[in-house]
């Protein structure tokens, strides 16, 4: 499963290297209103303008951001902090038994 995902993402970026070689014509981007001008930037790479359009219109149309995402390794790497955590606890506390039903660990 790991290589297809590699593969896939292989693909994705050959595609993006094939796509930006072919469309490197330079555009000008302009916004204005009215009779006010806002910006003009000129001299900008028509790939460029595309794949941060792409990016952009990818990233705010999931339900998330995509920073916020975490990681199957962030992911194991909490699992564990909170399992170091509970047995620091549990040594803490100790062999009591007065300890309420709803504290003790089944099991």
């Amino acid at each position: 499963m790991r290589w297809i995902k590699s593969l896939l993402w292989m693909g994705a970026f050959f595609f993006a290297i094939h796509f930006s070689i072919q469309n490197r014509d330079e555009v000008t981007l302009r916004y204005s209103i009215e009779s006010h001008q806002w910006f003009e930037v000129t001299k900008v790479p028509l790939f460029l303008v595309i794949l941060c359009s792409v990016f952009l219109g990818v990233s705010s149309g999931d339900r998330r951001p995509l920073w916020s995402i975490p990681t199957q390794r962030t992911l194991r790497q909490n699992q564990k902090i909170v399992k170091r955590l509970e047995q620091e606890i549990q040594s803490l506390r100790g062999p009591t038994s007065d300890q309420p039903s709803f504290l003790k660990k089944e099991g």
